[in-house]
C-alpha cells in the first residue's frame, strides 16, 4: 500500500504554523537588514528620514524574496504559477502594498512619537515608529506571499506569466513611473492652488503660537468637505518639507488613480491591457490647478465603483462596512466625487437588473425575483452610501445660494467634443485630446461592431456607458459654480471620459482589439508627459524667480501678492504661458510656507471649506478688493489705502506690464504704489516680481535705527 503524499489540506495547521515560523524568521532577519539601511541612511549620511525609510524598506524586500523562496516557500517552488521571475515581479506587488503599509504606519507613529515627546526631530524614536511599521506589514505580506505570490498552479485562477502576460504588466509600471518621475524633477511643480494647501495647513499647524495668525485666521474643524488631503498633509509636514509633502501628494494620487482603475476592469491580462486606457487622464487640468481632494477623490470614486461592480451589490456586512467607510471618504475629499461614485455604482447596478430582467423574459416568477433581488441591492448600496451622503446634503443646504454662472451651451459642447477637460498647462494639449477623442469614438465604433455574437448584446459591463451618459447630462445640466465649488462643468467631463474608457476595458471585444486600442491611448499618454514636462520645466524656473523675492522678507509679515499676469509672462506670439492654468496666482505661498506670516490674497480662507478662513470682520477679500473677482482680477482691483490700514507690510507686484498698467484698475494701482510705497526688491534675470514696502514703515524703521 502506498503512502499518500502529504498535502497541504492533510495537515494544514503544522504546516501553516511552521510555514509562519519560517515567514517570521526571515521577516526579522529582513527587519535587521532594513533598521540596519535605515540607521545608515539617516543615521550616518543623513538622508532624509522618509526617503531613508522607502530605500530600506527596498533592501529588505530583495533579502526576504531571496530567503522565503530558498527556505520558506522552497516546496512550493516546482507547483507555483509562476516561474521565479513572475515569483519576484509577484512579491514585488505585495510587498508594494505592505510597503505603504508600513510607510503609512511609520508617518503615523512619527506623528504620535514626536508630539508625545514635545521634539520635532524623531532621532533615536525613529527606531520604534520603523518597527511598528513593520509589524503592521507582517500579517499582510504573510497573506500575499501565500495566495499569490507562492500560489500553487492548481488553483482555479491559474495564469501563466507568459511573454504576452508581463506585456501590459509592464506596459503599466513603465507608463506608471513616467508619470511619476517628472514630479521630482522640477524644483517646484507648477499648480494654482498647490501652494494655497501647503501655506493654510501650516497656518493651521502653527495657529496655536503665532499671535499674528490668531489674529487673521480662524480654525475651520467642521465637518465640511476637502479635509482628505489636509489631513495626510499635516502628517507630511511633520515628518518632511513643504516642498517635498506637495511632491509626495501629487505622487500618491498619480500612483492611485490608474490602480483605481485597474480595479475596475476584467480580472488577468486583458484587465492589465485595459488598466493602460487611464493614463491619458492622470495628469488632466484638475491634476495642474492643484484640485488635491477632488484628484484623490476622483480615484476613490472609481476604486469605489471597481469594488462595488466585483461584488455585483451582494453587501455582506463586511462588503457594506467598507462601502460605507469609502463613502465617508468620498465626501471628505469632495462632493462631486462622491456624486460621481454613487452615478457610477448606481449606472452599474441598474443597467445590470436591467440585463437580467431582459434575460429572464416569459419567465414571470424568475422576473419576480430579478425584481426583487435588485431592489435590495439597491436598498442595500443606498443604506452604505448613507452616510456619505447625508453629509453632503446637509453641506449642499447650507451653501445653496453658491451658484453662479452657466456656461453656454454650445461652447459646452465643444468643449467636450474636443476633450478641453484635458487640458492644462499648454496650448499643444488641445491637439493631443482632440487624437484621444478620435481615437475614443473609433474605439467606440470598432468595439461596438466586433462584439461576438450575431449583432448587438446587452452585457452587464455597458453600465460604465450608462455611467457615462448621465455624466454628459449632469455636465450640460448642473451650474459651473454650485455649492461653492468652481470648474464643476470639467469635472463631470471627465468623470464623463473616463466612465466611456471603462466602458472600452470592460467590454466583451477581442483582446486584440484592446491592445490596439491601449496602445494608442499609451502613445497619447506619453506625448501628452514630453508636452508638460516641457512646460513645467519652464514656469518652474518663473516660479523660482517669483519665490526669489522672499530675500526681501522679513518672517512673520504680512503680504499682500498681486499676480497682474497670474498665467506668467506671454510668449512670442502673444499667448498665455501658463495656458488654462495661473501658476502664480498663490505662488506666494511658496513664501509664506518659508517666511511665516499671512496672505491676504489666501483665497482659501474666503471660503468655509478648508482649514484656516478670515474672520467675517476682517476678511482682506471684502475690505481690500470688494470681492474674490477684484482681487484674482487682470490686472487686481485693490485698495492700497485699505491694505496699509490693515497693517500689510508688504506688496508683491508679478508681472507688471504695459498692457495690464494701462487699464484702470492697473492704473491706479501703479499710481497708489507710487504714492504710498516703496520699491525694495526687483527679481532677477526677468525683473518679474517686485516687493514694495510702505512708506511710513521705511521711516519708522529709519528713525528706530533699525537699518
Amino acid at each position: 500500500m502506498q503512502a499518500r503524499p502529504r498535502s497541504d489540506i492533510g495537515d494544514a495547521r503544522p504546516r501553516l504554523g511552521g510555514r509562519a515560523a519560517r515567514f517570521a524568521a526571515v521577516g526579522l532577519s529582513g527587519a535587521a537588514v532594513n533598521l540596519a539601511a535605515l540607521h545608515l541612511l539617516a543615521g550616518v549620511l543623513a538622508a532624509g528620514e522618509i526617503l531613508s525609510s522607502a530605500l530600506a524598506i527596498e533592501a529588505s524586500i530583495v533579502w526576504n524574496f531571496v530567503l522565503h523562496d530558498a527556505i520558506t516557500f522552497r516546496d512550493r517552488r516546482g507547483t507555483a504559477r509562476v516561474g521565479a521571475a513572475g515569483r519576484l515581479l509577484r512579491y514585488h506587488a505585495v510587498s508594494a502594498v505592505g510597503a505603504l503599509v508600513q510607510l503609512g504606519t511609520f508617518v503615523l507613529a512619527a506623528i504620535a512619537l514626536s508630539r508625545a515627546s514635545g521634539r520635532t526631530e524623531l532621532g533615536a524614536f525613529r527606531y520604534a515608529a520603523q518597527a511598528a511599521g513593520i509589524g503592521a506589514a507582517f500579517v499582510w505580506s504573510f497573506g500575499g506571499s501565500m495566495r499569490f505570490a507562492w500560489a500553487e498552479g492548481g488553483a482555479p485562477a491559474r495564469e501563466p506569466l507568459a511573454l504576452t502576460a508581463l506585456a501590459p504588466r509592464v506596459a503599466f509600471a513603465v507608463l506608471l513611473v513616467l508619470h511619476v518621475v517628472p514630479i521630482w524633477l522640477v524644483p517646484y511643480l507648477p499648480t494654482q492652488d498647490g501652494p494655497l494647501h501647503v501655506e493654510n495647513v501650516l497656518a493651521l499647524l502653527q495657529h496655536a503660537g503665532s499671535p499674528l495668525l490668531q489674529s487673521w485666521y480662524v480654525p475651520n474643524l467642521g465637518a465640511q468637505p476637502n479635509w482628505l488631503t489636509q489631513v495626510m498633509l499635516v502628517g507630511l509636514l511633520r515628518v518632511t518639507g513643504p516642498l517635498a509633502a506637495e511632491k509626495l501628494i501629487l505622487t500618491g494620487y498619480t500612483v492611485l488613480f490608474p490602480f483605481a482603475f485597474r480595479s475596475a476592469m476584467p480580472r488577468g491580462t486583458r484587465g492589465w491591457w485595459a488598466a493602460l486606457l487611464a493614463f491619458p487622464f492622470v495628469h488632466a487640468f484638475p491634476f495642474h490647478m492643484g484640485f488635491w481632494n477632488f484628484c484623490y477623490g476622483f480615484a476613490l470614486a472609481f476604486l469605489t465603483a471597481g469594488f462595488f461592480q466585483r461584488t455585483r451589490g451582494r453587501l455582506g456586512a463586511g462588503r457594506f462596512a467598507v462601502l460605507a467607510l469609502l463613502a465617508v471618504l468620498l465626501y471628505l475629499a469632495h462632493m462631486v466625487a462622491l456624486a460621481g461614485a454613487g452615478v457610477a455604482m448606481g449606472g452599474l447596478l441598474a443597467w445590470r437588473a436591467g440585463v437580467s430582467w431582459s434575460r429572464a423574459r416569459g419567465h414571470a416568477a424568475r422576473r419576480r425575483r430579478v425584481l426583487h433581488g435588485y431592489a435590495r441591492r439597491a436598498l442595500g448600496l443606498l443604506a452604505a452610501t448613507g452616510p456619505g451622503v447625508a453629509l453632503a446634503l446637509v453641506w449642499i443646504a447650507a451653501h445653496r445660494e453658491h451658484v453662479a454662472m452657466r456656461i453656454p451651451f454650445l461652447e459646452l459642447a465643444a468643449k467636450l467634443g474636443v476633450g478641453y477637460a484635458l487640458v492644462s498647462i499648454d496650448r499643444r494639449e488641445l491637439f493631443l485630446s482632440a487624437a484621444l477623442m478620435l481615437a475614443m469614438f473609433v474605439a467606440f465604433v470598432h468595439l461596438s461592431l466586433a462584439r461576438p455574437g450575431r449583432g448587438p448584446r446587452l452585457r452587464p459591463q455597458d453600465g460604465w456607458l450608462v455611467a457615462a451618459g448621465v455624466f454628459v447630462l449632469l455636465y450640460f445640466a448642473v451650474p459651473d459654480v454650485v455649492a461653492a465649488g468652481a470648474h464643476v462643468s470639467d469635472r463631470f467631463a471627465w468623470f464623463a471620459l473616463v466612465s466611456a474608457a471603462a466602458w472600452i476595458g470592460a467590454g466583451s471585444a477581442p483582446e486584440a482589439s484592446l491592445r490596439r486600442i491601449t496602445v494608442a491611448f499609451a502613445v497619447v499618454a506619453i506625448a501628452a508627459l514630453g508636452v508638460r514636462f516641457q512646460k513645467q520645466r519652464e514656469l518652474s524656473v518663473l516660479v523660482a524667480e517669483y519665490v526669489s523675492a522672499k530675500a526681501a522678507i522679513e518672517e512673520g509679515r504680512v503680504l499682500l501678492p498681486l499676480a497682474l499676469s497670474p498665467h506668467g509672462p506671454r510668449d512670442d506670439a502673444g499667448r498665455r504661458l501658463g495656458y488654462r492654468v495661473k501658476p502664480f496666482l498663490h505662488a506666494a505661498g511658496w513664501i509664506i510656507a518659508e517666511r511665516g506670516g499671512v496672505d491676504l490674497k489666501n483665497s482659501q480662507a474666503n471660503t468655509d471649506q478648508c482649514p484656516v478662513r478670515f474672520p467675517a470682520d476682517r476678511n482682506p477679500f471684502k475690505t481690500i478688493a470688494g470681492s474674490l473677482g477684484r482681487m484674482e482680477g487682470m490686472p487686481p482691483c485693490v485698495d492700497l489705502a485699505a491694505a496699509a490700514r490693515a497693517a500689510t507690510d508688504y506688496v508683491l507686484v508679478w508681472g507688471a506690464t504695459r498692457e495690464e498698467l494701462r487699464t484702470p484698475c492697473g492704473g491706479a494701482l501703479e499710481a497708489e504704489l507710487a504714492a504710498g510705497y516703496e520699491p525694495v526688491f526687483l527679481s532677477e534675470p526677468r525683473g518679474l516680481i517686485e516687493v514694495w514696502r510702505p512708506r511710513t514703515t521705511t521711516a519708522a524703521r529709519e528713525v528706530g535705527g533699525s537699518w
